[in-house]
C-alpha cells in the first residue's frame, strides 16, 4: 500500500500541514446548513419547503459527480502527485461560491440559491474527496490513521467554532444582522482557505500512483458496493450523518423560537463545537483500548441518552438545561467526525488485499456522496415537515407567534427524529466485522505481498 513508503508515525509538521485546510473547509459543511436556510428564509422570504427541496436536489445532483472525481483522482498521475492538483485547482472556485452564497445581493430568488449551492458543492467535492483519500494513503497503521483524522477533524471543529463565535462577537460589537454574520464567515474563508491549501500542498507528500485500477468506473462502483463491510459502514454513516444534520439545519430556528432566545445561538453553537473538540482526544484514547467501531457506538449511545429528552424538557428560557444537553451531545460528535473515516481507510485495505488494486479515491467518493446526501436529506426532511406543521420561519419579522403544536413539531424534528436514526446506526455498527486484530492480519498480508512482488 502507498502509505508503507512513509514512516508509520507521521511528523508533527506533516500532520499539522495536512490538517490545516480543515479549518476553512469546515464552513462548507455544517455552517452552510446552519446559516444558509435561515438567512434565505428570514432575509429574502424564500419558503422553507423550497429551500429544503433546493438543498436536497443540489446534493442529489452532486452525488453523481463524486464517483467521477474519485475515479479521476485515482487515475491522476502528474509530477505534483495525484491528490494535490485537485485540491489546489478546486480552491478558487470554492472561495468564489462561498462568497456568493454568504454575501448575496439585496434581491435574490430561489434560482440564485440553487445555482451557487451547486457550484459550492461541486468545488467542495473537488477539494474534499482527494483531500480525504490523501489521508488514507499517508499511513497504513490502524491507530495512526485515527491520529491523522483526529488532527484534521480538530481543525474542522476549530473552524466551525470560529464560524459559531463570529455572530456572538458581532452582536457584542453592535451588529445583530444575520447578513452581517454571514459576511464575516465568508470573509474568514476567503482569507484563510488559499493560505491553508498552499501550505498543505507545499509540506505534505503526495506519493506516486499506487496499484493500477484496471476496472472502469461502473465496474469499480459495483465491486465497491458488493463489499459487505464497506456497505454496512456506509449505510451506518449515512444514517448517523442525517441524524446530525437535522439539528444542525434547525439549530437557529430552534434557539430562536423554541428556546425563545434568538441572540443566544452563537454561544450555544460555540459550546457545542468546543465540546466536540474536547471530545476528540477522549475518543482517540478510548479507541486505543477497544475497536474503533465500538468506540463510535459508545459515543452514539451517549448522544442518544442526552438528546432524547430535549423536546420534553426544553422550553422558553431554559438556557442552562439546553446548554447541558448541547455540551454532552457535542462531546459525542467528536467521535462521529474522527472514527468513521478512520474505519473507512481500514476497509480500503481489505479491498486492496482482495482486489490487488488501489481505489482509495473511489471509496471516498462514495463516502462523500453519503455525506452530501445526509445533509440534503436533513434539509429535505426537516423543512417540508416544519411547513406542514404550520411553522413560520418569518414569524418574528411579521410580529406573529407560532402555535404550540408547530413549536413542538420543531422540537421533535430537531431532537427526537435524530435519536431514531442514531439508534439504527448503533444496531448496524455494533458487530462490525473489522477489529484491530482483523486489520493487523490484513496489513501483514499486504506487506507479505509487497515483499514478494
Amino acid at each position: 500500500m502507498m502509505g508503507d513508503s512513509l514512516p508509520r508515525k507521521l511528523s508533527l509538521s506533516v500532520l499539522s500541514a495536512y490538517a490545516l485546510p480543515g479549518l476553512p473547509l469546515a464552513v462548507a459543511t455544517l455552517p452552510v446548513y446552519v446559516f444558509i436556510p435561515t438567512l434565505y428564509a428570514q432575509e429574502f422570504g424564500i419558503g422553507l419547503a423550497v429551500i429544503g427541496t433546493i438543498l436536497f436536489a443540489t446534493r442529489l445532483f452532486d452525488a453523481f459527480s463524486d464517483p467521477v472525481i474519485g475515479f479521476l483522482s485515482d487515475h491522476t498521475n502528474s509530477r505534483f502527485g495525484r491528490r494535490k492538483p485537485w485540491v489546489v485547482l478546486s480552491m478558487p472556485l470554492m472561495v468564489l461560491s462561498i462568497y456568493k452564497l454568504f454575501v448575496p445581493p439585496d434581491t435574490v430568488d430561489d434560482t440564485y440559491l440553487a445555482i451557487w449551492s451547486v457550484v459550492l458543492t461541486l468545488s467542495w467535492t473537488g477539494i474534499l474527496l482527494p483531500y480525504s483519500a490523501w489521508a488514507a494513503e499517508l499511513s497504513s497503521d490502524y491507530q495512526e490513521r485515527t491520529r491523522l483524522t483526529s488532527a484534521r477533524e480538530a481543525m474542522v471543529l476549530i473552524g466551525t467554532m470560529i464560524a459559531a463565535a463570529l455572530p456572538t462577537l458581532l452582536i457584542a460589537w453592535g451588529y445583530p444582522s444575520l447578513r452581517t454574520h454571514a459576511f464575516g464567515i465568508a470573509l474568514f474563508v476567503v482569507a484563510v482557505l488559499p493560505v491553508a491549501v498552499l501550505i498543505c500542498a507545499k509540506v505534505v507528500p503526495d506519493l506516486k500512483r499506487g496499484a493500477q485500477n484496471s476496472l472502469g468506473l461502473r465496474e469499480g462502483l459495483r465491486v465497491l458496493v458488493e463489499n459487505s463491510a464497506f456497505r454496512r459502514l456506509l449505510i451506518s454513516y449515512l444514517i448517523n450523518a442525517t441524524a446530525n444534520g437535522l439539528p444542525a439545519t434547525l439549530f437557529i430556528l430552534f434557539v430562536s423560537y423554541r428556546l425563545d432566545m434568538p441572540n443566544s445561538y452563537g454561544p450555544l453553537l460555540f459550546a457545542y463545537f468546543l465540546s466536540g473538540f474536547a471530545g476528540i482526544p477522549i475518543w482517540y484514547q478510548v479507541s486505543k483500548r477497544i475497536s474503533k467501531h465500538r468506540t463510535w457506538c459508545l459515543a452514539m449511545v451517549i448522544a442518544v441518552a442526552s438528546f432524547v429528552w430535549t423536546p420534553f424538557i426544553v422550553g422558553p428560557g431554559d438556557y442552562y438545561v439546553f446548554l447541558t444537553i448541547t455540551i454532552v451531545s457535542g462531546l459525542a460528535v467528536g467521535a462521529d467526525l474522527v472514527l468513521p473515516p478512520s474505519v473507512q481507510a481500514d476497509v480500503v485495505d481489505m479491498d486492496t488485499l482482495e482486489s490487488g488494486q488501489q481505489r482509495t479515491g473511489l471509496y471516498f467518493a462514495l463516502w462523500g456522496m453519503a455525506t452530501k446526501l445526509a445533509l440534503g436529506l436533513a434539509a429535505g426532511l426537516a423543512f417540508p415537515l416544519l411547513q406542514a406543521a404550520g411553522f413560520d420561519a418569518e414569524a418574528a419579522k411579521k410580529g406573529v407567534e407560532n402555535t404550540e403544536s408547530s413549536l413542538f413539531a420543531l422540537a421533535m424534528i430537531y431532537a427526537f427524529l435524530p435519536v431514531i436514526f442514531k439508534s439504527i446506526a448503533i444496531g448496524l455498527m455494533w458487530n462490525f466485522p473489522l477489529s484491530r486484530t482483523d486489520h493487523a492480519e490484513v496489513q501483514a498480508k499486504l506487506l507479505q505481498r509487497k515483499s514478494e512482488a
